[in-house]
């Protein structure tokens, strides 16, 4: 756990170098985010947890996207852009991201995305942090 918080907080903290990411919660009907997304088991051994790119368009509460693993530790899902499928409903939010099952998940005011995933009958515990927008910088001709 402290693992994904240190991954997310290092994100978090890039994030606030940068133009803040959009909320998502309270948004029109349809909306679209990028993320960094950790999960690693809640109970046993921990090591280094799984991470990767999650890129979300929501459309009137249906969740499509994309993941793409860039974990530090062997992953099944490394080098794969993984199909992403759910919905979302009053700050909660269900995703399917292959084998890996979020069924209840909260959003936060700011967009952050946590709670308990089940993966091969094993549970883990799953934060996405919204990634960081690049400021706008005008260039010299």
């Amino acid at each position: 756990m402290r693992r994904i918080v240190s991954i997310v907080a290092a994100a978090a903290f890039a994030g606030s170098l940068a133009v803040p990411a959009l909320a998502v919660t309270g948004q029109a009907p349809s909306w679209s985010a990028e993320y960094v997304a950790a999960y690693q088991p809640t109970f046993g051994t921990q090591g280094p947890p799984y991470a990767g790119d999650l890129k979300l368009t929501v459309n009137n509460g249906v969740v499509k996207g994309t993941y793409t693993a860039f974990s530090s530790r062997p992953d099944p899902y490394y080098g794969r852009i993984i199909n992403v499928t759910g919905g979302t409903s009053n700050g909660h939010i269900s995703l399917r991201i292959g084998g890996l099952s979020l069924q209840n998940g909260k959003i936060a005011q700011n967009g952050d995305i946590s709670g308990t995933a089940n993966w091969n009958g094993k549970l883990y515990t799953f934060e996405a942090k919204p990634r960081p927008q690049e400021p706008y910088a005008p260039t010299r001709l």
